[in-house]
């Protein structure tokens, strides 16, 4: 390695490490609302008067000094890189090294219970640090030990600025719990940052974060998992085979009735009321068929039938994605019959199966593009299995490897497209940047264009499509043509007939030129939609809102309001009279793609609402290539995965296979994204059959 290589590298890690220290001072700085907040929502009863005064003495201490714990936390960050390393001693041990008061072991106590709870949040960023770590100390682009990463070095200079809001033992105990039940979610985020950039270095690389990432899993959190998943199980046999006994005895069964009935009701499923889901599994197990079942078998049923009725219910599923699953009940039922490990084990075949559908449908949110290649090979998938399975694993085996390499092989395919977008938009950077005035001025003139077509009587949802993707058809022509341009006129004559095509129709003469107008009205529409990349889903949402308003009007009808006294206090707001311009939007074709570029309009009166928070911005920092980003627009989702950043992190790049459209944003913009609910952020969760099945066994353990 040359000596400008090991500088380079030093030069990163300082970096990286300065990163780091820098987002946990923000971080910290910013918790003290956060812990004043959940210090007096905390209550305890008068028999423990020394956790109640100790919660009293926290929350005046953190009103009173807060202020001092960034500073003090910083000076002791500073402080610690002045020290040189010593090898061979963890400077985090030390303390265990020292003659402790009572008072100095209980808070010693609470100090290594958050540490060691924010270990575990963190370890499956941590470890992967430490072997780059290890990696880049190999070429000495670090002092020998250097141990400035690990969070055992870290959490001194936390706790000690924590230290400075007050002296009161039972309070800083307390706040030691509280902190590190606050900072076990953000930690993790900080330093997947700094793997990021490592990671970007060419630092022990590894398969980019991509759809099929879920929450993280550790092996120790799944083996004591899975042994209590069966110590409950084993109990609710035990409670089950108590009731068998004290009831007359009935004949030994094999099921086959059951399965029958089961395999009947998969190949036409009866009717759900209120448009939901029937579950099956339930109607089984009251039905005749189940009454001979052995203990073993009644519980699994129990929980099987639970299992689908609180996915059904899941309002954080797709209807899409139920829909599929709903399919496969009587095969999830015969899988667990057969063998209970289903369970308690995660990689049983037809767990991994189910689990994969989770981690696919990331990609759709709350509406599924049943056209899209991910959903066709699912449901295929899923017909192979109801088709085939009889009990034999292999058929859940087949499925998996077959998805596995479905999967590989898009993410082939969509690594290129999004390597030929990128490329495309970091040669249209500068462009970009320098047309942003000129697009600005064409935004006020859009929003301008529609405020003048736009009457009191318009449906709120026909005014948010104007004031939303239809200002944009405008800003685009506008930019062409001008403001006078035959284009622009066009469009403004569309949003006028839109607008009329809603409006009730008292006599027959109206319903007749409505009818004439239609088809150029809807050709119209769609020729927009084409100019700024609007995507199929969003596409056919609104067409299908303005079948329904259009509809209405044929009947005279006015479309329902809701009740203004049944909304919440903080949704009574003045309806908005003027688009606020605080972030401006452009459109451009790159690679056949639409992309859509945002950014934060250069204003100094912005208000308060559409200026970007910094705890938004710390979040924006934080993301990284594989994330999701939901964007909402008029009411419709389009949810986004981060493809690409630039190399000074001021432009994120979003794109979806699913459609030929992408977003190209400022993380400023993004951040009042955030900030006035335009966007949120797609957190990794469990997947909905892990989350199903132990809320099933849970409510049935309460129960018994």
């Amino acid at each position: 390695m040359t000596e400008k290589d090991a500088a380079t590298l030093s030069r990163l890690v300082a970096s990286c490490r300065e990163q780091l220290e820098s987002d946990l001072v923000e971080l910290v700085e910013e918790l003290g609302p956060a812990l004043l907040k959940d210090v007096a929502a905390r209550t305890y009863p008068a028999r423990e008067p020394e956790r109640r005064i100790a919660a009293a003495t926290l929350k005046q201490a953190l009103s009173a000094h807060w202020g001092k714990v960034a500073p003090a936390l910083k000076a002791a960050l500073a402080g610690r890189a002045t020290k040189p390393a010593r090898p061979g001693i963890d400077t985090g041990e030390l303390g265990n090294l020292q003659l402790l008061s009572d008072a100095e072991e209980s808070i010693q106590i609470a100090s290594n219970e958050a540490l060691d709870r924010l270990n575990t949040a963190s370890r499956d960023e941590t470890n992967p640090l430490e072997r780059r770590i290890s990696y880049l100390v190999l070429r000495s682009a670090m002092q020998p030990g250097d141990t400035s990463f690990k969070l055992a070095t870290l959490w001194p200079c936390l706790q000690g600025a924590l230290s400075e809001i007050t002296a009161d033992t039972g309070a800083r105990i307390l706040l030691l719990k509280l902190a590190g039940e606050h900072l076990d979610a953000e930690l993790p985020r900080l330093y997947r940052v700094v793997n990021e950039a490592l990671i970007e270095a060419d630092i022990l690389p590894r398969l980019k974060r991509s759809y099929r990432d879920t929450a993280p899993v550790d092996a120790h959190e799944v083996a004591a998992e899975t042994a209590k998943v069966a110590t409950t199980l084993d109990r609710l046999i035990k409670a089950r085979s108590k009731e068998e006994a004290s009831a007359p005895a009935r004949p030994a069964t094999d099921n086959r009735e059951l399965f029958d009935s089961l395999k009947t009701m998969q190949v036409a499923p009866p009717k759900a009321s209120a448009g939901g889901h029937a579950n099956i599994v339930r109607m089984a197990r009251d039905s005749g068929a189940a009454r001979d079942v052995r203990p073993q078998e009644a519980v699994t049923l129990d929980i099987v039938a639970e299992l689908f009725d609180l996915l059904f219910g899941d309002p954080s599923v797709a209807e899409g994605i139920k829909a599929l699953v709903s399919r496969l009940q009587s095969t999830v039922l015969k899988a667990s019959m057969l063998n209970q490990r289903f369970f308690a084990d995660r990689s049983h075949p037809a767990r991994r199966f189910l689990d994969s559908i989770s981690t696919v449908a990331i990609r759709w949110g709350k509406v599924v593009n049943a056209d899209d290649p991910f959903y066709r090979k699912l449901s295929e998938l899923v017909d192979t299995i109801q088709a085939s399975y009889d009990g034999d694993m292999g058929v859940f085996d087949a499925a998996n490897a077959e998805l596995d390499d479905f999967l590989a092989e898009r993410e082939k395919i969509e690594e290129q497209q999004d390597r030929e977008l990128a490329e495309a938009v970091r040669a249209r950077e500068e462009e970009i940047r320098l047309s942003r005035a000129a697009q600005m001025r064409a935004q006020r003139a859009a929003n301008h264009c529609i405020e003048r077509v736009l009457g009191p009587q318009v449906p709120p949802e026909i005014e948010s499509f104007l004031r939303s993707y239809w200002r944009d058809v405008v800003q685009g022509r506008i930019s062409r043509t001008g403001e006078d341009g035959a284009p622009t006129n066009d469009a403004l004559r569309t949003a006028v007939a839109l607008i009329l095509a809603v409006t009730p129709k008292h006599d027959p003469s109206e319903r007749k030129r409505h009818a004439a107008a239609l088809p150029g009205l809807l050709k119209n529409l769609n020729a927009g939609f084409d100019e700024i990349g609007t995507s199929p889903t969003e596409r056919k949402s609104f067409m299908d809102l303005l079948a329904e308003l259009q509809f209405l009007a044929l009947r005279a009808e006015t479309p329902k309001r809701a009740d203004p006294a049944a909304r919440p206090a903080e949704e009574e707001k003045p309806r908005q009279a003027v688009a606020a311009p605080t972030l401006q939007v452009s459109h451009a074709t790159d690679s056949g793609v639409r992309v859509q570029d945002i950014s934060l309009a250069e204003s100094q009166d912005l208000g308060e609402e559409n200026t970007p928070d910094r705890a938004d911005l710390r979040r924006v920092r934080q993301l990284v290539r594989g994330d999701w980003v939901d964007f909402i627009t008029a009411g419709q989702n389009r949810r986004e995965r981060l493809t690409w950043i630039n190399t000074s992190r001021t432009l994120f790049l979003f794109s979806n296979s699913v459609s030929a459209c992408a977003i190209s944003i400022t993380p400023e913009a993004l951040a009042v994204r955030l900030r006035n609910r335009t966007a949120s952020i797609v957190m990794s969760d469990r997947p909905m059959f892990e989350r199903a099945i132990h809320g099933a066994i849970r409510s049935l353990d309460k129960r018994a």
